[in-house]
């Protein structure tokens, strides 16, 4: 197959990697994956090898590509990468990882938070990347004292393409309030009173600014020719709300990733493409966060690990997906799983209010349940955290779209549906990798209107419309879901993060 000019995107995620090739207008040639997952060494601790599960994983999604690609591979024009964000990965003075990266879920530096807070008059939430840094200062002082530089996942892949290390304003703006979004810069002073040297924070670009050019070495490990423009990329965010059309005012995306999240566009996205794009709740910035649930994804992987061995072994026997027989078992089960609750917090909460050391839980068991109905709770889970922000936005909302990998599942779609009593779109091609790619093709001027992704790239989207029984279900539902989320706050509090 001949081509004319190719975007590669490439997203590395918490759960997996996924990578595509697309022409300029948007017929995807080539896709590759591949799944793995953070280690837990401690409990409320999560981390990555970055160069085995950053660098090493990338390199494999890659070759893949490449292989499919073909000989047009050679019609490549620019790179893409977006990541998980944000986290935390020391480099020593020659660009090699000192320890494992801390990722965002990570809550071993509450003690540290709590200080950095107090310190700089700061409001930081666990997610933060600098209480992490003190943490390593205080606890691995042989690592801080070695740490040349600290880097993003994508920042870090980036590099090991170009040789080039930089950070974009999204990810700096998530690092701790060490960025000042106006000046485009860090933060000395805060930096200085927090004892966290300047020189160890990298160069500051645009997501959209050229990073870089694929090195002779990263050509030979990748197969990626030559030469090849990198954009600085960004955390994943960003690239799955352009990978999913929602670039106009009043376009939200619901993402049902490893983490789930609800943002809303303020402001045609094209108008600030370089970032920093988020506000929390203002309005002030392109896109406000609407809701933050840390474990949505991550869930479903856990169900299945823990619960799901037998319609493992029936799916291998049947060359099907697992999630294709739990899917069938889940619908089967009335909206509400007749009055089982779970509360998603298996690494705490993030909205609507932060609290590290809220647990998950399962309220309402009886013998009548099953673990089907356990499934469908946790799904329900999602969408309740997810709906007690997303009134505050209901009227800002012109349009909603699914989108990540959780959103392929027919039942959660037509759930989230049902507890938002909202329509839901969604397009089964839509992506980070997508819209990274299309993000690395508007920093070379090959596309030119982000309305192009959401009308061109992504016509005709599947519609999802509310049942109004299941709507009335969960109304009478929702309550006893908040007041649960409410009332384990304090045990959990005295219970501790141990």
């Amino acid at each position: 197959m001949s081509t004319g000019p190719l975007l590669l995107g490439l997203d590395i995620g918490t759960q997996g990697v996924k990578g595509v090739i697309v022409q300029t207008d948007g017929l995807v040639i080539a896709r590759a994956s591949l799944e793995r997952g953070p280690a837990h060494p401690h409990p409320g601790w999560a981390e990555m090898d970055a160069e085995l599960d950053w660098w090493g994983a990338a390199l494999q999604v890659l070759r893949e590509l490449v292989s499919t690609a073909g000989d047009d591979i050679i019609n490549l024009k620019a790179v893409g990468i977006c990541a998980l964000v944000p986290c935390l990965c020391p480099l020593d003075y020659n660009g090699r990882p000192l320890r494992p990266a801390i990722l965002y879920s990570d809550n071993r530096a509450l003690k540290e938070l709590a200080w950095v807070n107090e310190q700089a008059g700061l409001s930081l939430n666990a997610e933060a990347v600098v209480p992490k840094l003190v943490w390593i200062q205080r606890n691995e002082p042989q690592i801080f004292e070695k740490t040349g530089a600290v880097a993003s996942c994508q920042g870090y892949v980036v590099y090991r393409l170009t040789d080039q290390l930089f950070m974009d304003y999204d990810c700096a703006a998530i690092m701790g309030s060490v960025f000042d979004p106006v000046t485009k810069s860090w933060r000395a002073e805060i930096l200085e009173r927090l004892g966290l040297p300047l020189e160890m924070w990298p160069e500051l670009s645009p997501a959209t600014g050229i990073a870089g050019k694929i090195t002779l070495q990263a050509a030979a490990l990748t197969g990626l020719p030559q030469g090849i423009p990198v954009i600085a990329g960004t955390g994943d965010t960003y690239p799955t709300i352009v990978g999913c059309g929602a670039v106009e005012i009043g376009d939200a995306m619901v993402s049902y990733g490893t983490t789930g999240l609800l943002t809303i566009a303020n402001q045609p996205l094209v108008e600030s493409s370089g970032g920093p794009h988020f506000s929390a709740s203002d309005g002030g910035a392109a896109v406000t966060w609407g809701a933050n649930v840390l474990s949505a994804g991550r869930l479903i992987s856990w169900y299945v690990e823990q619960f799901a061995s037998n319609e493992q072994i029936v799916a291998d026997r049947l060359g099907q997906s697992v999630f294709h027989l739990l899917e069938k078992e889940c619908s089967l089960i009335p909206a509400g799983s007749q009055g089982l609750i779970v509360l998603p917090h298996w690494l705490g909460r993030r909205t609507p209010t932060p609290d590290a050391n809220l647990r998950g839980s399962i309220l309402g068991l009886t013998p009548s349940h099953t673990s089907a109905h356990l499934y469908r709770a946790i799904m329900e889970a999602f969408a309740f955290n997810v709906r007690q922000s997303f009134n505050n936005f209901r009227p800002s909302i012109k349009r909603l779209v699914a989108t990540a990998g959780g959103a392929r599942s027919k039942v959660w779609r037509q759930i989230v549906s049902d507890v938002l009593n909202m329509t839901l779109s969604y397009h089964p091609e839509s992506s980070g990798s997508l819209g990274i790619a299309f993000l690395a093709g508007y920093a070379v001027g090959l596309v030119t209107e982000f309305t192009d992704i959401k009308y061109a790239w992504l016509q005709s989207p599947q519609e999802v419309v509310p049942i109004p029984e299941n709507v009335r279900v969960y109304d009478a539902l929702f309550p006893s879901y908040c007041e649960f989320d409410e009332a384990l706050v304090k045990p959990y509090a005295n219970l501790g993060s141990g």
